[in-house]
């Protein structure tokens, strides 16, 4: 539709006037075959613009939504469920008949009953199950510059609440309550509404150079943090992801839709959604999403719209807002609107798609949705109440119990406990010591039944893998092997404890088990530290140690971390083990030093534990060179181009929001400029081509700050930029295929003659000489460390660290006189630890670096082959970066 047009579009029974670019402001009077009631407010009287003329801004839609709840409170209950980090209000407005919403509590409690049956009988359930409306869930915006779906789901708020007469419309709100959350990422959004606002012109531009469609770095997608939260629903990093699970959890609603858009180019998405299927959705599942599919094609073929279903969007990883429901017994659904990523935008067949063609689409879809669930409520309520049921039974297979002994890093094993409570999953403790499946169990571990509601989250969170479907891997190494790329959308990889760090054993029996549920928050139970004459010490190993050490050196104690193990008396302290010595720290009397010391240990959760002498009988002693005083490290972070935003996003909440250590974000091409000095650790998060943007004089000032002390951290494809022989940075070298002869070829016009004599030889000769290994498909890979080095303190010889790695970017091991091989990737037979592998990947991945460190100069430089701050979620990996951060400057100083 061209800019300036105007056109009408019925919307089956009921319709919705929408307008095109310019187009005059709405009426009542504008909408069609559904009579409106002028009580209730429209968009333009409240924020003066009409439907899908102005991209409403997220402030605007919250009120909004509060003028329709207000005008209508018998037939609303509008909800805050969250802040954002920017502390923007997330809210849901319920839309339902009167009795419904005067009976909203009662519903709530009715449906915990459905969704833990294990005292409800068949009859009971079938009561409840007659009498319950089906609550339909419709969240819009994730991606905060996926625009069009906040003004369809304002536009259906207002359609449910002002349509008058309309037999179709009374048995939705009759057999359904509506939830409409309008902005699932007002942060976002802001940021892509102030770019629009900034770039537009006299008229939109639909180019796709326009600026006002080209959105600067970050752009609008992510949230406060940069990150996306459409795979948050697994970790729950977030704020917004966790009040979102949070009131799923209160309501547990039969369809949740999460209503994205795509490229300008495409059409619009629905499900049934493509191959892969995570192994534990259900087939009932998998015929609930084909009948929400019928119902939408059938609203879309009525207005002739395109559409495609079973291609590009799968429902493996259940991290999404279209997965993760399904793991509670519901069904998820994502729609995809070709995005005009502002109020137009033009199509390379020179066709254009409007803001308005997406609203409208979404709201034909949304209101399908609800037709669809309110047409077979019952069915559906029903199918939800199987599965739980059936999971109670132990349908899904399994073991009987997943245990988690509370030892080593316990505050990593509580925060594991906590975060599936926070899934709803029930997890239970034990009440006294005791040995179950060749585990010991100390009193107070967690048990996870198998047998429970969720069990089938329960399986694909905690156990190594989720098998895909063999006949898709076969389909997709047909296609590896004739150079194409594999159909995986997202990563293979997710299981929590491998992830976390946390041992976890299935178990065909139940242990001995305390009374009641767990419900946490989880509480170490450490003593509170003692006065001392000399020292308090705080073993390594854990994240709350790490968090004691970056509180520590934030309020100015000094601390001291040994390299080495001692033992003092009869206890064993590890490498890494914090020292904090009275004598160091004689700025402070002795009882504001004890005050702070046991603040930090309230907050942290870490062992803190007094000592009254620094004679050791084994290791370092106190006062050895192996025992390091530690710096309050002032920590820059490179952001802007060329960084990948979501790497500088996580690196940054992992170090604030998760150790409350502070970070400096400095633009990447400011880094050519003085004032480098000024900091002691440089991180470069993954990113693209770092020295366009730095320049030659840039890469001169970044060797010059190494040399003269500096800690260079690299993450990721950062490492392509350190290993670049014109940066000089890093010795090693990405590595090509090596199942391919390394020769090269000869470059010139003509090239030696060869003979095709079969399909074998005619494959090859398709493939490029000395060719990069395949891209890994985001896998769980094992890295063991080298117990002799510094920065590998803390970390278990035997268990390692778990990295995810994505991409084809593989380093040859650092030389002796180059540096360090601090962290390898484990032998192939015990490389990966989740998610389907390819077998030259797991071949050539082996033994290779995961972290190497190299000194240059006063400083050094410590590359991670992967990044270890991915989403935020490899809790296992946490010391090993705040060692590089943390540790790094003290070490630094050491180089003569």
């Amino acid at each position: 539709m061209r800019a300036g047009r105007r056109r009408v579009c019925v919307v089956g029974l009921v319709g919705l006037v929408w307008w095109a670019l310019g187009a005059a402001q709405a009426t009542p009077a504008d909408w069609t075959n559904t009579a409106y009631d002028p009580r209730i407010p429209t968009l333009d009287a409240v924020v003066g613009h009409a439907v899908g003329s102005e991209i409403t801004a997220p402030a605007d839609a919250v009120r909004y939504v509060q003028a329709l709840a207000e005008a209508a409170p018998e037939r609303t209950k509008l909800v805050e469920y969250a802040r954002t980090w920017e502390g923007r209000p997330l809210v849901y407005l319920l839309v339902g008949a009167p009795e419904r919403i005067r009976e909203i509590e009662a519903i709530k409690a009715d449906m915990q009953r459905l969704a833990y049956p294990r005292s409800l009988d068949q009859a009971a359930a079938e009561a409840l199950i007659e009498r319950l409306p089906a609550v339909v869930w419709l969240a819009y915006g994730v991606h905060g510059n996926e625009i069009s779906g906040t003004d369809a789901g304002l536009a259906l708020a207002y359609h449910l609440l002002a349509g008058r007469d309309d037999p179709t419309l009374s048995q939705v709100l009759q057999e359904t309550v509506v939830a409409i959350d309008p902005s699932q990422n007002p942060d976002g959004r802001a940021r892509f509404v102030q770019h629009y606002a900034q770039t537009r012109g006299l008229e939109p531009a639909g180019d796709g150079i326009a600026a006002e469609r080209r959105e600067p770095w970050p752009g609008g997608r992510t949230n406060h943090y940069y990150f996306d939260m459409n795979r948050d629903w697994l970790p729950l990093t977030q704020p917004e992801v966790r009040g979102r699970v949070a009131s799923f959890l209160e309501y547990f609603p039969v369809v949740h839709v999460d209503a994205h858009e795509m490229g300008t180019d495409s059409t619009f998405y629905f499900p049934p959604p493509a191959q892969p299927y995570n192994p534990h959705i259900t087939q009932t599942q998998r015929d609930m999403l084909a009948t929400y599919g019928r119902g939408i094609a059938s609203a879309f073929d009525r207005h002739g719209f395109a559409y495609f279903t079973r291609d590009v969007y799968d429902s493996y990883y259940p991290g999404y807002g279209d997965t993760w429901p399904a793991f509670q017994g519901s069904v998820g659904m994502t729609f995809e609107m070709a995005s005009a990523r502002g109020l137009v935008g033009r199509r390379r067949d020179g066709s254009l798609v409007t803001y308005a063609d997406g609203l409208q689409r979404h709201f034909v879809g949304s209101l399908a949705t609800v037709e669809t669930a309110a047409a077979h409520r019952a069915e559906f309520l029903r199918n939800f109440y199987r599965y739980r049921r059936s999971a109670l039974a132990g349908e899904h297979g399994g073991a009987l119990a997943y245990l988690v002994p509370l030892t080593g890093d316990v505050g990593a094993v509580g925060k594991l406990a906590d975060k599936l409570v926070a899934h709803g999953v029930r997890v239970r403790r034990t009440g006294e010591a005791q040995q179950v499946c060749d585990t010991d169990l100390p009193a107070g571990s967690f048990v996870v039944p198998g047998r429970q509601p969720a069990g089938r989250m329960v399986r694909t969170f905690l156990e190594p893998e989720s098998p895909i479907d063999a006949a898709f891997l076969a389909r997709q190494e047909a296609r590896r092997a004739r150079g194409e790329y594999a159909e995986l959308y997202d990563v293979l990889g997710w299981s929590l404890p491998a992830m976390y760090g946390v041992p976890v054993v299935t178990c065909d029996r139940l242990p001995a088990l305390a009374e009641g549920t767990y419900a946490g928050p989880f509480d170490p139970g450490f003593a509170p530290p003692e006065a001392t004459t000399v020292a308090w010490l705080v073993p390594w190993g854990t994240r709350a140690a790490g968090k004691f050490l970056a509180g520590a050196l934030r309020q100015g104690l000094t601390v001291r971390g040994a390299d080495e193990a001692f033992t003092i008396g009869d206890r064993r302290w590890p490498a890494g083990s914090l020292i904090l010595r009275l004598a160091d720290n004689s700025q402070h009397t002795a009882e504001d030093l004890l005050r702070e010391v046991r603040t930090l240990a309230r907050a942290t959760g870490a062992e803190v534990v007094a000592s009254d002498t620094s004679w050791t009988e084994e290791g370092p002693s106190f006062g050895s060179a192996d025992v390091v005083p530690m710096v309050a490290p002032r920590v820059a972070l490179a952001w802007d181009e060329p960084t990948a935003s979501y790497s500088a996003g996580s690196t940054r909440f992992v170090l604030e929001r998760q150790f409350d250590y502070p970070v400096v974000p400095v633009r990447t091409a400011d880094l050519r400029r003085p004032g480098l000095s000024r900091f002691d650790v440089l991180i470069l998060p993954e990113g693209g081509d770092y020295a366009d943007v730095l320049g030659e004089r840039g890469v001169a000032v970044l060797r010059e700050w190494v040399d003269a002390g500096g800690v260079l951290v690299g993450l990721g494809e950062a490492l392509r930029f350190l290993t670049d022989p014109d940066v000089g940075l890093l010795a090693t070298q990405r590595e090509r295929l090596a199942a391919v002869s390394e020769g090269e070829r000869e470059e010139g016009a003509t090239v030696d003659g060869s003979l095709i004599e079969s399909a074998e030889d005619y494959a090859a000769a398709l493939q490029r000489e000395a060719p990069t290994p395949d891209p890994l498909p985001g896998v769980l890979l094992r890295a063991v460390p080298d117990p002799n080095h510094w920065l590998t303190v803390g970390v278990d010889e035997q268990k390692g660290v778990n990295f995810l790695v994505e991409g084809r970017d593989v380093y040859r091991p650092l030389a002796l006189d180059e540096g360090v091989n601090a962290m390898r990737f484990a032998p192939a037979a015990s490389l990966g630890v989740g998610g389907h592998l390819w077998a030259e990947n797991r071949a050539q991945w082996a033994w290779k670096p995961a972290v190497a460190v190299a000194e240059q100069g006063r400083g050094m430089v410590i590359a991670f082959a992967s990044d270890p701050n991915f989403r935020a979620t490899l809790d296992g990996a946490n010391l090993l970066f705040l060692n590089a951060v943390l540790r790094g400057p003290a070490h630094a100083r050491r180089i003569r």
